[in-house]
């Protein structure tokens, strides 16, 4: 009995050593987004209030409507504006922080004025960190298979817990979830492992459906024969999710999920904005509720032009990786209105695929992503954020891409010159028979 315990403990102090790293992210990202959501910020600015995002409690409210059944309400009309735009994913995981505060008789406000020091803030916002955490884990393990050095997860790690402060800010801890699911799909792609890569996929778009942009990439080397059950492991669970709401909402649901409504509120607004179909318009106010969806088919087109292209290519996980953040970086290029978090998985991506680029390479792009992040939580209502973002964003991919390429080249020729070797010592060896 001792025995065992002493291998027990040892073995979770192993797994603690190797993920030390992401650990102490994790930790510290806890700390500084609740101390700055209950103190630090409100003592900055002199609020008697907590800070916490509204988008969030949006969420906790709807996961209201799972726990007793009343799934049409997820693409109804909530609080005067479209209650949900995406896979209700994010919902799902808010159901047991419901019924927890429920059964606690924590009282939650569910009017549209918000509470100063809600109650049930001490309970949803740690979770929201559990809920994103996850990332750093996946990310540090992406990395440490492609071959980083114990100083490059640090740098890693540092701007995952940088940008992901965004993601929190913002109540959107689904991006976090769906970004981890893709990172692990990609990883079981680069293997050949393709049905675990669709079901990761598949969990990931039930999340946020903005991976789809990276479809291609996945799949597309998985050769024509495969693709069908492919994507129908990828749509699974996000089909499981949408069934109830179709069936007791069709016409509510379709529309929200097709035209995906964005409000210029609170957004950034992109030239595209002027392409887009106005929905509908709420008060005296300039503020438009504008459909995203359209504009956001040429992200797909172009995503699926870079799909054909590396699936000719030489394709290793590092390589992917790149493309990936490439194609998520469609996101913010088609959109008609941003907000600051679209940052997110492009940076994400792009700060795993320098896990084996040179010190001056990493620096430079971790710098441009900081810059990038930076500039997203500009509050203007005018497109020149946009294209700070784009220019940003693009000079990322650029550094991580030459990087990618020069990477692969060099592989291709060590494989080239291992296969001329042994070819060299088989002839030899081969004459040295003959002889004999």
């Amino acid at each position: 009995m001792y025995s065992r315990s002493v291998g027990t403990l040892a073995a979770v102090s192993r797994a603690v050593g190797r993920h030390a790293i992401p650990l102490t992210g994790a930790i510290v990202l806890m700390g500084v987004y609740m101390g700055g959501s209950l103190y630090v910020i409100p003592h900055m600015h002199h609020w008697h209030e907590w800070v916490y995002p509204f988008d969030l409690f949006n969420y906790f409210f709807l996961a209201r409507y799972i726990s007793i059944g009343n799934y049409q309400q997820l693409y109804g009309q909530f609080l005067g504006q479209t209650a949900l735009t995406t896979t209700p994913g994010a919902v799902v995981a808010l159901v047991p922080v419901w019924v927890v505060s429920h059964a606690a008789g924590i009282w939650v406000n569910l009017s549209a004025r918000p509470q100063r020091y809600p109650t049930v803030w001490l309970i949803l916002g740690p979770y929201q960190v559990l809920l994103s955490a996850p990332v750093l884990f996946v990310a540090d393990a992406v990395a440490v298979h492609i071959g980083a050095s114990r100083a490059r997860r640090l740098l890693i790690c540092a701007g995952e817990v940088y940008v992901l402060c965004n993601v929190l800010t913002w109540g959107h801890p689904e991006d976090a979830v769906a970004v981890a699911f893709l990172l692990y799909s990609c990883l079981a792609a680069s293997d050949r492992q393709w049905p675990k890569s669709a079901w990761l996929f598949g969990a990931a778009v039930a999340f946020q459906p903005f991976v789809l942009l990276a479809l291609a990439p996945v799949f597309f080397p998985a050769g024509l024969r495969r693709i069908p059950g492919l994507l129908a492991r990828a749509a699974a669970p996000a089909a499981a999710l949408l069934v109830l709401p179709l069936a007791m909402n069709w016409s509510v649901t379709e529309q929200s999920l097709v035209l995906q409504p964005a409000f210029r509120l609170g957004g950034r607004v992109t030239p595209w904005i002027h392409l887009a179909p106005s929905l509908a318009r709420f008060g005296p106010t300039t503020e438009y509720l504008v459909a995203g969806g359209p504009v956001r088919l040429l992200g797909i087109a172009g995503s699926l032009v870079i799909g054909l292209w590396f699936s000719r290519a030489q394709r290793t996980v590092g390589l992917l990786i790149v493309v990936v953040a490439l194609t998520l970086t469609f996101r913010c290029v088609f959109e008609s209105v941003i907000a600051p978090y679209y940052v997110f998985p492009t940076i994400t991506f792009a700060l795993v695929s320098l896990s084996v680029a040179t010190w001056p390479r990493s620096v430079a792009a971790a710098l441009i992503a900081v810059i990038v992040n930076w500039v997203s939580s500009f509050d203007r209502d005018s497109t020149w954020v946009w294209w700070l973002i784009v220019a940003g964003l693009a000079a990322l991919v650029a550094v991580c891409w030459s990087q990618g390429i020069s990477r692969e080249r060099e592989r291709q020729s060590w494989a080239d010159n291992n296969g001329c070797a042994l070819a060299g010592d088989a002839r030899v060896i081969a004459t040295s028979q003959q002889r004999r």
